[in-house]
């Protein structure tokens, strides 16, 4: 009994980490998104054709400057593995995060150092790896060439194995743990100056060339296996991009679809292609490559990609509200409109479904079984008509930006068509679910929206009610001394407390968030789509005046 109740606590703690491993993988996938609306602006507007038609964006100081947005907006895309190695500190270590992430850097770079010198010792460069070397001097194929040509890259200016952001995420992952086991170390009397946070990244700059070492040989295992899924995938052709988009909704709850998406944009699971003379691996590197260049845009690497949620986002959505609607009481449909408006609006415009998503994913399996059925047939069917609309949003935006600005051949006008018929599938299919196995989504209860307790959805609460609303959360969640720290995603809270018997979920429930998780003994995540950072700042700043 003793044993298995220690493989539970385990399990937890893994699933506990997991879950904030992949939480923290938001930080630089939020740059990136921001910063890619200008890119695909930019592109648009340097676009010939589009130039062609207006006479203003033909003059030399409006294409400068246009030039410039470019590469600014470009800057993320360069260096994500070292965006990746400052946010896993950032987002895991609990103290001295600004040490932890300057370790991790310090570590990072140290790494390629390491990785770089054991190559030139093998005799791989620049120059022996280049194509033309390769197929002149070793007997190599095109193909073979460019394949063992796309392994190696040039990162931060070192020569190494082209792990992409896999290497930034060993960097951060292996930054936690030389923080965490050296931050309080004692050195002797004589190098006292050395001790504590001080010896973290002293401590990383002489571990971490020991891995980038260890690295040159087994990651090309590593890099066989990820082709070897790649084919797997590839190979199931339309049925791997349904089972892409099938998974990354299915598991969206347990935060680890942003592993799998990661694994999809920035790896050989994505696609390998040549774009402009540079070997680019991952779909997201594929698209934003041939973005920057003018190049024609891959299918094989967009349909990862926004295309597939904007069916399931701007059309299905919107949708699964109008059969909430339907099925709910009609004295509750006009305070069910009112609810949703906020979420529908993020939705739309951004992309972000929990706000809606996480109102009936808890008390209906079924229907999150058909959601996730619908979300894999919204990525599948736009992969099967050669649609080539890129980013990682999929809200009307990114349709527009990356679709409808970069010309006809994304066939962003596709979706005017496959709009109405996907709102019309989602709309049957959630009416009938609803109401064949009578699930309670919003409205269908006579206690929903009781106006006693009603806070508004858009957060906007009178600043003399932001001190009961925390206080009564905090009740909720077991009082301040319960509480071991607070985080959040793009729409939950999270929070780490030490006695799950102290959770009231009544006095949450007062603050109206969309669900309310309790993953495991010590997590509690509460659901509030974009009412999130104003809840998570009436929280810090109720606790911080509690501690002054």
């Amino acid at each position: 009994m003793r044993e298995n109740s220690k493989r539970g606590i385990n399990m937890q703690k893994f699933k506990k980490d997991l879950q904030s491993f992949g939480k923290t993988l938001l930080f630089p996938i939020s740059i990136l998104s921001f910063m890619a609306i200008f890119l695909g602006l930019s592109a648009a507007l340097q676009n010939p054709n589009i130039v062609k038609f207006l006479p203003f964006l033909q003059g030399s100081g409006v294409q400068t400057f246009l030039g410039f947005i470019r590469k600014l907006a470009g800057i993320p895309f360069g260096q994500l593995p070292l965006l990746f190695a400052m946010a896993i500190p950032l987002g895991v270590v609990k103290r001295d995060k600004e040490v932890a992430v300057y370790s991790s850097v310090v570590g990072y770079i140290a790494m390629l150092v390491g990785m770089n010198y054991l190559l030139g010792i093998q005799g791989y460069n620049p120059s022996t790896t280049a194509i033309k070397y390769l197929m002149d001097n070793d007997g190599m194929t095109a193909v073979e060439a460019t394949l063992h040509n796309s392994q190696f890259t040039n990162v931060l200016g070192i020569f190494v194995y082209n792990m992409n952001v896999i290497g930034g995420m060993i960097a951060g992952l292996l930054g936690v743990v030389i923080h965490n086991r050296f931050r309080q170390i004692e050195l002797h009397p004589s190098l006292t100056f050395y001790s504590g946070k001080r010896f973290v990244p002293i401590a990383a700059a002489l571990f971490m060339p020991l891995v980038g070492m260890g690295l040159v040989y087994i990651w090309p295992l590593i890099n066989d296996v990820i082709m070897s899924l790649g084919t797997v995938i590839s190979k199931l052709q339309i049925f791997g991009v349904f089972l892409y988009g099938f998974l990354e909704k299915a598991i969206n709850p347990t935060g680890l679809h942003h592993i799998l998406n990661q694994a999809f944009r920035f790896t050989a699971l994505g696609g390998i292609e040549n774009v402009a003379g540079h070997t680019q691996v991952g779909a997201l590197n594929i698209y934003f490559a041939e973005l920057e260049n003018h190049l024609a845009f891959s299918p094989r690497a967009t349909q990862y990609l926004a295309q597939g949620k904007i069916l399931h986002m701007v059309f299905g959505m919107p949708a699964a509200i109008f059969a909430m609607y339907k099925c709910a009481l009609p004295e509750k449909r006009e305070q069910l409109v009112k609810y949703f408006i906020p979420g529908l609006t993020a939705v739309i415009l951004t992309g972000i479904t929990e706000p809606i998503e996480f109102t009936f994913i808890f008390i209906s399996p079924m229907l999150w079984f058909v959601n996730s059925i619908l979300a894999g047939l919204a990525f599948m069917v736009p992969a099967m008509f050669n649609v080539t609309i890129g980013n990682i949003q999929g809200g009307i935006i990114d349709w527009f930006v990356f679709g409808t600005l970069q010309g006809m051949q994304t066939k962003w006008y596709l979706y005017l068509f496959l709009g109405p018929i996907f709102f019309g599938l989602y709309y049957v299919a959630y009416s009938f679910v609803i109401r064949k196995f009578n699930v309670m989504t919003m409205g269908r209860s006579y206690s929903d929206f009781d106006e006693s307790e009603e806070i508004s959805n858009d957060g906007k609460a009178l600043d003399t009610e932001n001190n009961k609303v925390a206080e009564e959360l905090i009740e909720g969640l077991g009082g301040i001394k319960n509480i071991v720290d607070v985080d959040n995603c793009i729409s939950r809270l999270r929070i780490e407390i030490k006695d799950r018997s102290l959770i009231n979920e009544g006095l949450i429930k007062k603050s109206k968030p969309n669900g309310i998780i309790i993953p495991d003994n010590n997590n509690v995540h509460i659901v509030y789509g974009g009412r999130v950072t104003k809840m998570r700042n009436l929280i810090d700043d109720y606790i911080f005046a509690k501690k002054v």
